[in-house]
Formats: C-alpha cells, structure tokens, sequence
C-alpha cells in the first residue's frame, strides 16, 4: 500500500488489540495467509485479500475505515472519488465539516432559484457547480468527521469462541486441525 497506508491491515489489527495468532484464528486463516494479506503492496501486487476477508477484518478489528482505506488502495473508481476522505484530528475534523457545511448553506437561496422549475439551463450552469463543489466538499468533510470519530473511540476486543474438540493431542475447529505441536493436519473424509 502507499505510504499513508503501509501495513493498515496490520496497523487495525494491533490497534484492537489481536496478535497475528488470535486474528488469524478468529478469521479461519492461517497465520502465513494473514502474514501475507497484512504485507499486500500495491506496487507489488501480491497477496491482495479477498473482500470477504476484509469485510471480516473490519468487523473484528471495528473499523469501517478501514474498508475505505482498502477500496482506496485497491479501486481506481473509488480513490478517484473518495479521495479527500482522510484521518484526522478531532477539533480539525470537526471545524473542517462545519467550514464546509457553511459554505454550503451560503449557497443554498441561489440554488433553491435554479432548481424550482425542475431544471438547469445554461445561465444557471455556474451556480449550480459551484453548489455541486461545495456540496460534495461538505459530504467528504462529514465522511471525515465521521470516521475520525469512530476511529478515537476505543475498540472492545470481542472474542468469539470457537468449538474446540479435542482428540488424542489434536485441537480441531470448523476449518483445520492441528496437532498441540503445530503441525497441520488434513481432515479424513
């Protein structure tokens, strides 16, 4: 990933408090796939996660932002849109928003002339680009605001347990068995 998102996988993960180990247990991977998914590179190209994976990541880990870190990273679509939806501080993000939205809201008379007959015509084009400027500046602001603020609320590490079945020195869940040495072994059918 860029420099502004080197090792987010891995950045979330620590930030909600799960070692390598626990995570990868908790999403049904190995440790090695979720080593992998964790060093993914744009530049490289390697090792990019499923999105199923990362809807999962972001579920355990408690971080929408992280999705929009990773469509950013990963869709030209996305980044070319979402582009201006960053971190930051709270007081920034919130004076940020409040900036935007009175920028909007100067501008709200001349568009409410322009769109009363359910139309733009030529004369009226400047305006409403500019309120269309504005109004999406606003919307990135909120976005801002919104995931800096669930990004400085503290994460609860949720724990779900799993079935562990025990047999003559194997730990089994739903998806591998091992054996207490660590070593992997393949389910008989």
């Amino acid at each position: 990933m860029n420099e502004k998102c080197k090792g987010v996988l891995k950045t979330f993960r620590e930030r909600a408090g799960y070692t390598q180990e626990e995570a990868a247990c908790e999403l049904c991977l190995s440790v090695h796939t979720l080593s992998n998914y964790e060093s993914y590179s744009l530049e490289v190209r390697k090792h990019l996660p499923p999105e199923e994976t990362v809807l999962k990541m972001a579920e355990l880990y408690q971080s929408d932002y992280m999705k929009i870190l990773f469509l950013n990273e990963t869709n030209l679509i996305f980044r070319s849109i979402f582009s201006n939806v960053e971190l930051l501080d709270l007081p920034t993000a919130f004076i940020k928003f409040q900036s935007e939205t009175e920028e909007v809201h100067e501008l709200e008379n001349r568009m409410r002339k322009v769109i009363l007959d359910n139309r733009i015509d030529d004369h009226e084009l400047e305006v409403s680009g500019l309120f269309l400027k504005e109004l999406m500046e606003s919307a990135m602001s909120s976005l801002s605001l919104a995931f800096s603020t669930i990004e400085k609320t503290p994460v609860k590490k949720q724990h779900k347990t799993k079935k562990l079945h025990f047999k003559s020195g194997m730990i089994m869940n739903e998806r591998r068995s091992a054996s207490y040495e660590g070593e992997r072994l393949y389910a008989r059918g």
